[in-house]
């Protein structure tokens, strides 16, 4: 059972905590993390969803996951990639992109770049069912795909990419 802190309509903690997945009262939302991850060769992870997952089975996405009730937004970004994909994220190196409101939840996109490979990657089976690379316009375009993110995800996510692929 995964208990969630739960903000409200500013993005405040309200001191209160809900299980995952409860119907929130309106304007109170939980807060969920996202984190795009690129290599040193200029390129992005991305992983396939489980076949066991309830949302989306085996469909592409990018490392995300709920934090945790007490968590902040980079530690539950650092955990999130630390059980999807076994890669330990400097804290240092962490990037805040935007913040996202969709339904009842706040999504907190993150950005880091560092050393790692496939190789290095450790997926978690029961959340990921194959991992890839891609470049940062594949990245856009896969995003630009993605039904279940807001218009206002899908251009601030796809304007930090078209900047990396003019630079």
């Amino acid at each position: 059972m995964e208990w969630m802190d739960i903000y409200d309509l500013r993005g405040n903690l309200t001191g209160k905590i809900a299980k995952r997945g409860m119907i929130l009262p309106k304007d109170t939302f939980f807060l969920c993390t996202h984190v795009i991850l690129e290599n040193m060769d200029g390129m992005f992870l991305i992983q396939k969803r489980s076949v066991f997952k309830s949302t989306r089975p085996g469909e592409w996405d990018i490392t995300a996951g709920a934090v945790d009730a007490g968590e902040t937004s980079l530690d539950g970004a650092i955990r999130e990639t630390r059980e999807e994909v076994g890669l330990d994220l400097p804290r240092q190196k962490m990037q805040f992109l935007f913040r996202d409101c969709r339904k009842s939840c706040f999504h907190d996109v993150w950005y880091v770049r560092i050393p790692f490979s496939l190789q290095d990657c450790t997926m978690q089976e029961s959340e990921v069912a194959e991992l890839k690379l891609v470049t940062a316009k594949e990245l856009s375009e896969l995003v630009k795909k993605m039904p279940h993110r807001s218009e206002h995800y899908k251009q601030s996510l796809t304007a930090f990419l078209d900047n990396k692929i003019k630079m």
